[in-house]
């Protein structure tokens, strides 16, 4: 790896340092990065948004609403009917392919336009609108897009999905991060010894970044609490801040996928959504036997995460954001990283939080 690689500057400061703050005010600790980034961010894991079921979630300091018409129609919106305000998750329903408020009745389609009111001989009022919400369904994950147009410049690319893959074993944590913070980890080589056990690191393809995409390839020994090492190539794919897949090989053909998706919720409270998938056996007389120990695999490794996930918790919980930290050549490429994480914060004037 060349070291010009693990020595990059970080994004100055917001804050201007001319003003007789030099250097000193450039390192100084902030919160964090401004909380609501723009981007795509988990809202649920698919299987629990059922057709005809209501379910808010707290998404970048506001209430939304995930809902499946009848058909299977997947909507987000914001929770809140545009007609008098009543909330559709406390009280409202799905009727067919329309969602009812609880206090008036009006109804609405998947577009947002208003199709209906209780009121005789009067047309749906025009301004009578839903704020509608961009949804994907990805990986057996609802991800809903936050950002300053409706319509998404970006999507996420995940890698293909051949039906060779054991179904999710999931988890929901909350912690007190960001996401900016969450994700830096996976370019912040230097902590992975002494936080997560992780020694004989190597880098298989450096970071690259394409738009809103960020890809790396590592390798590294994960050394067990119990005698033993699994030696892991970890290929991580990185879409904004709100979507990561790794893909992790290792020794005896096992591959899994798992998914640390962060999403804002309140201020500096972020839901944590964890999943493990299992690449199946692939020789047809061996799947029904090695069904039981991959799925056994999956349980293991999404409490592994859990484990170092907690770890690093600990950290972010306690620690502050350095605007411009002092590198060192054993940091991985985290200038580089920040540098890319600065497109979803369009301005320090935008209604996002920045300062």
């Amino acid at each position: 790896m060349r070291p010009s690689e693990l020595i990059d500057t970080p994004p100055h400061s917001v804050a201007d340092p001319s003003h007789g703050l030099g250097r000193l005010a450039e390192r100084g600790p902030v919160d964090s990065p401004p909380p609501y980034p723009y981007g795509w961010f988990a809202a649920g894991f698919s299987d629990e948004i059922r057709a005809g079921d209501i379910t808010t979630r707290q998404f970048m300091g506001r209430d939304i609403i995930v809902y499946r018409t009848e058909s299977g129609e997947l909507c987000a919106a914001e929770a809140y009917c545009p007609h008098l305000g009543a909330h559709f998750g406390h009280g409202g329903r799905v009727c067919g392919e329309v969602i009812e408020c609880p206090f008036h009745g009006f109804r609405f389609g998947s577009d947002g336009a208003c199709a209906s009111t209780p009121y005789e001989g009067g047309a749906p009022p025009p301004a009578a609108r839903m704020g509608m919400l961009a949804v994907r369904e990805c990986f057996g994950m609802v991800l809903v897009y936050h950002g300053p147009e409706a319509t998404p410049s970006w999507e996420v690319e995940t890698p293909t999905d051949d039906g060779g893959w054991r179904p999710l074993q999931k988890r929901k944590l909350k912690f007190r991060s960001h996401p900016q913070e969450v994700t830096e980890n996976a370019v912040d080589y230097g902590h992975f010894d002494g936080v997560h056990n992780m020694g004989n690191f190597g880098v298989v393809k450096p970071l690259a970044v394409d738009g809103p995409r960020l890809r790396v390839t590592y390798t590294a020994d994960y050394r067990l609490p119990i005698k033993g090492v699994w030696k892991g190539e970890f290929d991580i794919r990185v879409d904004g801040l709100g979507f990561s897949i790794v893909e992790v090989s290792l020794p005896f053909g096992w591959l899994f996928r798992q998914l640390v998706l962060t999403t804002p919720t309140q201020g500096r409270e972020i839901d944590v959504y964890l999943a493990v998938s299992v690449r199946r056996t692939r020789t047809r007389i061996l799947a029904a036997i090695a069904a039981p120990a991959e799925r056994l695999w999956g349980q293991i490794v999404l409490r592994l995460i859990e484990i170092e996930l907690g770890r690093d918790q600990r950290m972010w919980e306690h620690k502050k954001y350095l605007n411009s930290p002092a590198l060192a050549s054993g940091d991985g490429p985290i200038g580089r990283y920040r540098r890319w994480a600065r497109q979803f914060y369009p301005g320090a004037d935008n209604g996002n939080g920045a300062h």
